[in-house]
C-alpha cells in the first residue's frame, strides 16, 4: 500500500536500475517515481511533488549537484549519491526544505537507517493530522 505524502525521486539510471533500493522503498510505503538526467527529472518535479529526491552526483547531461538548485525552496529532503569503488556514499543535500550540505556522508546501511526513520516519522505525521 503506498501512503499520501511518501512521493520520491530517483535521478540517475544507476538509482533505479537495480531493484533493491526502488522495493525496499516501496516496501515502506513511498510511490516510486523514475528519471534518467536532470531534463527528465525537472519535467517530473513540475507536474508531480515529491517529498524525497535521491540522486547521483554525475548525470549525463550534468552534475546531480545542480539538479539541488531546481529543489531550493521546495518542501522537499534531498541526498546526493557519490559512488566509492563498489559501494557508495550518500550525501544530505536538503532536509525538508533547508539546505544541509555539509553534513556527514552516510554509508548505505546508515542510509537505509536514514530512510527508515524518515518512514516513520511521516508515518508518524500522518497519524496527527
Amino acid at each position: 500500500m503506498t501512503l499520501p505524502g511518501r512521493n520520491v525521486l530517483l535521478v540517475g539510471h544507476t538509482l533505479h536500475s537495480g531493484r533493491a533500493l526502488t522495493d525496499r522503498l516501496r516496501r515502506w510505503g513511498f510511490r516510486c517515481y523514475c528519471a534518467d538526467n536532470m531534463r527528465a527529472a525537472s519535467d517530473l518535479l513540475s507536474s508531480q511533488p515529491v517529498d524525497l529526491v535521491l540522486t547521483n552526483a554525475c548525470l549525463s547531461d550534468g552534475p546531480g549537484f545542480s539538479l539541488l538548485v531546481a529543489l531550493d525552496g521546495l518542501p522537499v529532503t534531498a541526498f546526493l549519491c557519490l559512488p566509492v569503488e563498489s559501494s557508495c556514499f550518500w550525501l544530505p543535500a536538503i532536509d525538508s526544505g533547508r539546505a544541509c550540505l555539509g553534513l556527514l556522508a552516510l554509508r548505505p546501511s546508515e542510509f537505509a537507517s536514514a530512510l527508515e526513520e524518515m518512514t516513520r516519522s511521516l508515518a508518524a505525521a500522518q497519524l496527527i493530522n
